[in-house]
């Protein structure tokens, strides 16, 4: 599989991830997860997906749009009800003017699942009728449910949950693809880097990163946000990656620098903390939060 029919492929794949069990969504997400410039264009779309289902989901759709589609379509075929006896124009009025309970979609589902045979007696005109109103009921009804249950992940310029900043980083690190802009020891020289591209920079590193040797720096850029990486080799800690974001571009609680809060991401360590303009994450692999602590 190439990377265009990856493309062809995951432009179907649903996003709360039903398909990944799927043999060709398989092959085409691992071919994402190794081609860096294929796994920034599925976050691209996984993005602009969720910002078309959230702009739908904040439709207000109107209360008679279900009878107003069915009558359309009844008018245009030429088969509106027409009152076959008084009995009959008294009975599709009657109906006209109700509102279907709330319960409605339920219990037609429920007669759906029935095993009782159905009637095949002629049916009257005004029954007829009923036929369309109780589908635009439950059109409507199911609707509105779903409309209330659509919360996409994530929406264009909306900001990233820490743990997308952490695993989004990992995965640009672990493709094949991944390298640094700038590659120095002196960090305040990769620090300068980032400034002169006004990305968002620390105003001062963690007590251990003071003086340590810089490996090399760049931008890092997750579903749209822009952050930096500045890596460094803290020798007994290992190699360690800073991430610094802007603060309202990252969602969630943050603590202080002075007690960053501690976690871990399968073999990565995590030290997380924010100021009043940055958040910060401290990452490495094959380590233990007590040896990140340690820089602090």
């Amino acid at each position: 599989m190439d990377k265009e029919q990856a493309r062809f492929i995951l432009r179907s794949f649903r996003p709360d991830g039903s398909d990944g069990s799927d043999p060709e969504f398989a092959e085409a997400l691992k071919l994402a997860h190794e081609d860096i410039e294929l796994g920034q264009w599925l976050a691209n779309e996984r993005t602009f997906d969720a910002a078309f289902a959230a702009a739908l989901a904040g439709v207000t759709l109107p209360p008679a749009l279900g009878n107003t589609i069915l009558t359309a379509l009844a008018i245009k075929r030429g088969d509106t009800p027409q009152a076959a006896d008084p009995l009959d124009a008294a009975m599709i009025g009657a109906l006209a003017s109700l509102q279907p309970p709330l319960a409605l979609r339920g219990e037609v589902l429920a007669g759906m699942k029935s095993t009782a045979r159905p009637d095949r007696r002629p049916v009257s005109s005004w029954r007829r009728a009923a036929i369309p109103l109780a589908a635009a009921a439950g059109i409507a009804l199911a609707l509105v449910i779903t409309r209330r249950q659509v919360s996409p992940p994530l929406v264009r310029n909306a900001p990233l949950p820490v743990e997308v900043v952490e695993t989004g980083f990992i995965r640009a690190f672990e493709s094949p693809r991944f390298a640094l802009d700038e590659t120095l020891e002196d960090h305040r020289v990769l620090i300068t880097h980032l400034k002169q591209r006004k990305l968002p920079c620390p105003c001062c590193l963690p007590r251990g990163l003071a003086n340590v040797k810089g490996i090399g720096c760049r931008e890092l850029v997750i579903n749209g946000k822009s952050g930096s990486l500045l890596c460094f080799d803290a020798r007994e800690e290992g190699i360690v990656h800073l991430i610094i974001f802007r603060r309202e571009d990252v969602r969630g609680e943050l603590p202080q620098r002075q007690s960053p809060a501690y976690s871990q991401s399968g073999s990565w360590s995590v030290a997380r903390w924010a100021d009043d303009e940055r958040a910060f994450f401290l990452l490495g692999k094959d380590t233990n939060t007590t040896k990140l602590a340690a820089l602090f």
